[in-house]
């Protein structure tokens, strides 16, 4: 038998210690499932942000309207944001619920 070379590297395979990651495919439903899942966590982060600001204080001094308006605009940002931000919850909850 043949001694083993340790500067032989077909004799020793490299084993990277990062985990493979699961290919993304992010024009199936699944994905775009959870991009909305994580726009809608994101919206969610957005509202008790915007409760914070003053409406008085605001040029516009609040009404229905403007709430219904800024609802509607929070609800773009979080889409935009969840897109281009890279938060990675989408990929995240893709990874976990595909793989079952």
């Amino acid at each position: 038998m043949q001694p083993i070379n340790p500067m032989n590297a077909h004799a020793y395979p490299v084993r990277t210690l990062e985990p493979r990651r699961q290919v993304i495919d992010k024009n199936t439903p699944l994905y775009k499932a959870c991009q909305d899942f994580e726009a809608l966590f994101v919206k969610q982060m957005l509202d008790v942000m915007r409760q914070t600001v003053h409406k008085e204080d605001d040029m516009l001094g609040g009404g229905l309207s403007q709430d219904v308006f800024e609802g509607m605009l929070y609800d773009e940002y979080a889409k935009k944001m969840t897109q281009t931000a890279g938060f990675g919850l989408a990929e995240t909850l893709y990874r976990q619920v595909s793989s079952k």
